[in-house]
Formats: structure tokens, sequence, C-alpha cells
């Protein structure tokens, strides 16, 4: 295996002397990633703001909160999604019930409001930015390239937005990097279990297992040693995940059993049939002439075409049926145009890098990104499927670690790409603070 060129005596005494600085700096950066996602938490709200109905929901929220509200037994204000569907039961078959059954028990916990919707995304979001210092560490890359891969997700609008809205997108992400991080650290049954939750979330979350069989296949070209192993891996994770999926599916119907609000029946016959259900659901779910509305091509994700305005609202140009609102809001499902702009460069240096026996970084990095975008490809191209640009919440822990690795290996006797690293730096942050959900409206 490739060893990594040591570092100049400067970084590396610097290094020995802070060797707990990155950790502190961790720290920070998730503890002002948590600040930012709670900032206006029970924002928008209709003046005076006094039940939970004046509270607007962010997009999907319309659909999981209620869902999460009918499995709690509060139903739904009227003429809201799920109003008049059986209370106990989850109304939103179409999806497994995990995230939206933490969304219920927070309800019933804290009360019927923001916070209870949306805590369990704000503890997931969290999750994923330490997940991702702890994957890079992982993979053999040193504090300081973690805690660059860590703050990048933490300024990325994307994971920002769906860390504080009460969607099920964050739930599936923080359980995929904490199960790369155990498969790397060669326990395949824990990273197995843990993509099995992460699909009673959202059923994308197995599409990691494309990216970890995309990482050993690049690793094996890079060393050629005996693949068995390498096999073996993958099939203890693959044999977990499914077991551990089926398993908690059934455990989950029986506490909130799944209904089929679109026929208005119930979807019986145990986690195999709910599958089903899923599946058929996805099926059906196309777009034979293209994308309409909101709806994008997932190749055109890659330079951040067709963002979706979960919700605007500006105060000083209203708009009908939103008036006496408090707040400016402009909640984006769009990546960080900074970081995507280096998305493609920092995938191809991991699968360059693999030809020159490059640390396993940067290769993740490009296994992930195109491990979990592909399967969204294929299904567009073969079926139709029709995807959103916040389907890329999936791919983006991957192009957070590639883009760190490419930053970090600019040399630094060539000062104008230093200088431009830098530069780059500022704009990832300036975009964070001008796409941040809450940044005043312009008059």
């Amino acid at each position: 295996m490739y060893r990594r060129p040591p570092m100049p005596d400067r970084l590396r005494n610097f290094a020995a002397r802070h060797a707990r600085l990155p950790l502190v700096l961790l720290a920070l950066v998730s503890l002002a990633s948590l600040g930012a996602r709670v900032g206006g938490l029970g924002d928008p709200c209709r003046s005076p703001c006094r039940s939970a109905s004046d509270h607007l929901l962010i997009f999907d929220e319309a659909y999981y909160v209620n869902s999460a509200r009918n499995i709690a037994e509060l139903r739904p204000p009227p003429g809201s999604t799920y109003d008049d569907d059986p209370l106990g039961d989850d109304p939103n078959a179409e999806h497994p019930q995990l995230a939206k059954l933490v969304m219920a028990g927070s309800i019933e916990l804290f009360g019927d409001g923001p916070f209870a919707w949306r805590l369990g995304s704000l503890l997931c979001g969290s999750l994923a930015i330490l997940g991702l210092y702890a994957l890079v560490r992982a993979a053999g890359g040193r504090p300081w390239l973690a805690l660059g891969a860590s703050t990048l997700a933490a300024c990325d609008n994307l994971l920002l937005v769906h860390g504080r809205i009460g969607t099920l997108d964050i739930y599936a992400v923080a359980a995929m990097i904490w199960a790369a991080v155990a498969y790397l650290r060669g326990r395949p049954f824990v990273a197995g279990a843990l993509i099995g939750v992460g699909a009673c979330a959202k059923e994308v979350a197995p599409y990691l297992l494309a990216a970890l069989a995309l990482f050993e296949a690049l690793r094996w070209l890079a060393d050629r040693t005996d693949p068995r192993a390498r096999l073996g891996r993958l099939a203890a994770c693959t044999a977990t995940a499914a077991v551990v999926f089926i398993g908690l599916l059934g455990v989950l119907d029986a506490i909130a059993p799944p209904f089929a609000d679109a026929t208005q029946t119930a979807v019986t016959g145990g986690p195999l049939a709910h599958l089903a259900h899923m599946i058929s659901y996805a099926a059906g779910q196309t777009s034979p002439h293209g994308p309409t509305g909101i709806a994008s091509y997932p190749w055109q994700w890659l330079y951040d075409y067709k963002p979706i305005d979960y919700l605007s609202i500006n105060p000083v140009h209203p708009t009908g049926g939103l008036l006496h609102l408090h707040a400016s809001v402009h909640f984006l499902g769009m990546m960080s145009p900074p970081i995507v702009l280096l998305a493609l460069p920092a995938i191809a240096l991991g699968l360059i890098g693999l030809r020159r026996r490059a640390d396993d970084v940067a290769l993740l990095g490009a296994a992930w990104s195109i491990g979990t975008f592909i399967p969204f490809e294929l299904e567009s191209l073969i079926w139709s499927r029709t995807s959103y640009i916040y389907y890329m919440a999936i791919v983006m822990p991957g192009i957070y670690v590639a883009v760190a690795a490419l930053i970090a290996r600019v040399p630094k006797r060539i000062r104008p790409l230093v200088w431009a690293a830098w530069a780059w730096g500022v704009a990832v942050l300036i975009a964070a603070i001008v796409m941040y959900p809450f940044a005043p409206w312009p008059s």
C-alpha cells in the first residue's frame, strides 16, 4: 500500500505541538453549525404565533410532520395532508417509518411544535458533521484533512437546510456516514446494521453498498491483493443490512401500521409486502417526457442546476396567503456553488491518484460520490424516474471528502495556487452566509 510522503518538518512540529487543536476546532465547527440550524427554528410563523398550526411547514414537512402527528394520534390541521387518515397509522407508507416515528416520539415528549418536528434532524446533522471527521480518519487521513471535510459539510447549504427541517434525508445521511466509518474500521456487521437502520429512515441508504463495492474494487486495482477478504466484508455488510432492514421494518410496521393514503387502504402482509408497496410507488414516479416543475435530471445536479425553492417569504413584498409573517426566509434546496465547482476535479483526482497509488481518502471520496450518484442516473435513464436536486444529500459526503483532499494537495510552493485555495475557502464561507435561510432579503 502506498505511504503518504512525510510532512515537512515545520508542519510536523506544528502538528505535534497542537495535536488536540483539530478536535477543538471540530467541536467549535459542530457547535456553530448547530447554532445556525437552531436559529429561527420556530420560523416562519403567523403572527401572533400561538399554536402549532401557526408555524408553516417547510417543503416535504407537509408529508412527514403530518404523518408523525398521525402516528402520535394527533389529527393534522383541517385541509392539510393526511388530515382524514386513521390515527396511529403511518399514512406516508411510500417511505419507512423510522424518521417519522422519531418525530412522533418527540411530539409526545415536547408537544406538537417545531422543536419536536425538527429535533431529530438537528441531531442527525451534527452526527453527520462529526461522522465525516471520523470517516476521513478511518480512511487514513490526517486530523486537519478530516477537519476540512467536516467544515465543508457545515458550510454546505443543502446539509444545513436538511439538518434543520423535518424531512427524512438527513437521517439516512448520518447513518450512511457512520456505517462507512464502521466498515473502514473493519466492522462490516456493524456497518451493515447501520445501513439497515438508515434504510428504515429512507430507502436510499443502501446506495452506500455500491460506493463501498466501488471503493473495494479501486483499492484492489491499486494493490492487487487477494480479493476474497474484500468480497467477504462486502457480503457480510450487505447481508446484515438486508436482515436488519427487513427485521426493523417489521417492528416499525407493528408500531405504526403503513397506510396508503392515495388508495385509502392499509398495507398488510408484513415487511416484504410493505417493501413491495414502496417499490411499486417509486416505480410510478416517472417523467417519460422529461422533468417538469422542480424535477431535474441527475446529471444536472453536477452543476447545481434546478435548485428548489422550499419556501421564500419577503415581508416587504408578501406572498398571497402568507401575510402577517414576522420573518424573512428563503429556504433553497441547493448545494454550495463553490463546493460543487470543485466536485468533478476532486473526483477525477481521486481516480487519477489510483495510478500513482495515492492514499485512500481521495479514493474514498471519489468512490462515494460515484457509487451513490450512479443509481440515480441509471434510474433516470432506464425507467425515466423522477428525480430532484435534494437527492444529492446522500452524494455530498463523498464530495466533501474528495474536495477536502483536493485542497489539501495544493502544492505549498506554488503561491498562486495557495492564494487561490484561500480565496476559494472564503467563497465557501460567503456562500454559506448568503444562502443562509434567514439571511435578510433585499427590500
